[in-house]
């Protein structure tokens, strides 16, 4: 009698278990749709609205001068409004101690390389209207001086040239997919910790990065990234690429993830110094490579990892500056070559007559 009250209870158990994971996995599936879908149907949304609201000029070959500079003239101090808006909000975060201010800044900034799927415009140069945010940084040429992030996808993408596949476009899809599916399986991991009511979560996924979900949205947003730079431009306009905007909003992802480890050093101290010890920050990668990742940090601090917020803002100085200067070879040796409207949506096919016949008929 016993042993089957024993085995009804733990199969009851087991139901249960079963139940909360389904109920869990749904919850993060919404919950990662919802969000990659706004990021993603929001510009498009917002341009059709500015197009019909005749906010901005329409769409066409022939647009006169003087409309493209009294619309520039509009969206100048509006650029530099939004991009100084978005810096006192992430300063504002890590000063108050709220990551979510620092994170919605990261997503903002991020926000316009999205506006490639909404659409692209002449007269910003295939910016499109919701990369107003970006004018500080594309009216003095500074966009591209983030290049030195396109490295991993330059690699395959070249070598598989070399022997006839275009991997390009089907590259940046995969990339998209698996930060998207890390993403997910660290929402789910998460919210099963939560619900056990753990401070510090380490199964699962959580084994391999402390922080998967911002795995998640580097990876997955570098897959975005590399979307936006194969984006055709519409009227004659440049595609400059979104290597910048990548690399800040991902520095500060990573810096939030920085402060999130002082504070559960602090709140579950023993555990989570166990668990540092075991798994990797956040790309599982060899330790000889991390050890070079970090050596800047190791320099600079004297330690393997910053201790408080001021040397989490000279972390990110200083990794923004070692990336700025990898990337002027890029830009110093005008590669991929820029032949007025075409640069990374054609690279490393280069301008032929499939892309002459593309640009007579637009």
């Amino acid at each position: 009698m016993f042993e089957k009250k024993s085995t009804a209870i733990k199969t009851a158990t087991e139901k249960s278990k079963i139940h909360t994971m389904l109920s869990l996995t749904l919850l993060a599936l919404v919950f990662t749709v919802a969000l990659t879908f706004t990021t993603v149907e929001l510009p498009r949304i917002l341009t059709i609205l500015f197009s019909r609201a005749g906010w901005i000029p329409d769409v066409n070959p022939v647009i006169e001068p003087e409309i493209v500079e009294k619309f520039m003239k509009i969206a100048r101090p509006i650029g530099y409004v939004c991009l100084t808006a978005i810096v006192i909000l992430i300063i504002a975060g890590f000063i108050t101690k709220k990551k979510r201010l620092s994170t919605l800044g990261a997503l903002v900034f991020f926000l316009p390389t999205f506006g490639y799927f909404a659409g692209s415009m002449f007269f910003l140069a295939g910016l499109g209207i919701l990369r107003i945010t970006w004018i500080p940084f594309w009216e003095i040429n500074l966009v591209n001086l983030g290049d030195i992030a396109y490295l991993p996808y330059i690699i395959p993408t070249y070598l598989f040239h070399l022997i006839g596949p275009d991997i390009r476009t089907p590259l940046a899809i995969a990339v998209t997919g698996i930060g998207f599916f890390i993403f997910l399986l660290g929402t789910i991991a998460w919210f099963y910790g939560k619900v056990q009511k753990r401070e510090t979560v380490t199964f699962w996924l959580y084994k391999y990065s402390r922080h998967p979900q911002y795995l998640g949205y580097i990876i997955w947003s570098y897959g975005v990234m590399l979307q936006a730079s194969l984006a055709g431009i519409s009227w004659g306009g440049s595609n400059p690429g979104a290597s910048l905007p990548w690399l800040i909003s991902t520095l500060i992802v990573v810096c939030i993830a920085l402060a999130e480890e002082i504070n559960m050093s602090k709140r579950d101290r023993d555990t989570y110094l166990k668990y540092k010890e075991r798994a990797p920050f956040m790309f599982p990668i060899p330790k000889f490579i991390a050890s070079l990742v970090t050596a800047p940090i190791r320099v600079l601090l004297r330690k393997n990892q910053p201790e408080n917020r001021k040397e989490i803002i000279g972390t990110f100085a200083v990794y923004f500056l070692i990336f700025v200067l990898l990337s002027l070879p890029f830009i110093l040796l005008n590669f991929p070559p820029d032949h007025q409207w075409w640069k990374w949506p054609v690279w490393p096919i280069g301008p032929g007559p499939i892309f002459e016949l593309a640009r007579s008929l637009l």
